[in-house]
């Protein structure tokens, strides 16, 4: 008889619905705040994300920029020594020009070295 009655009480418990939680209010306002700490957590990985590729963006630029300077630097250089190889050259022939002005002159007035 005891089994009968405890098989139906415990039946009688298992039927007995649990009343409905309703969250609280502090609850409510823990889930908001567990939200927005994760919308914030995300957003700072993605800004620290932005924040990496921006400095190797800055690192690459100052890489290029060191690179052009060096190549500017080179080619004003090799600006540099053309024009005194132009102007030796010049000097050259305007030498050049004026020892056989000069040699033509001796020539023509019988001066000669000997």
């Amino acid at each position: 008889m005891r089994g009968v009655l405890l098989v139906a009480f415990g039946l009688a418990a298992c039927s007995v619905q649990a009343p409905r939680r309703t969250p609280s209010e502090a609850m409510e306002r823990s889930a908001r705040i567990l939200r927005q700490l994760d919308r914030l957590e995300a957003d700072l990985h993605q800004s620290n994300g932005e924040m990496q590729t921006y400095a190797e963006l800055v690192e690459r630029h100052g890489q290029a920029q060191e690179i052009a300077c060096k190549v500017t630097d080179e080619h004003v250089n090799e600006i540099h020594r053309l024009a005194v190889a132009q102007e030796q050259k010049l000097q050259q022939k305007r030498l050049g020009r004026l020892h056989r002005k000069k040699a033509i002159a001796q020539l023509r007035t019988g001066y000669s070295k000997s």
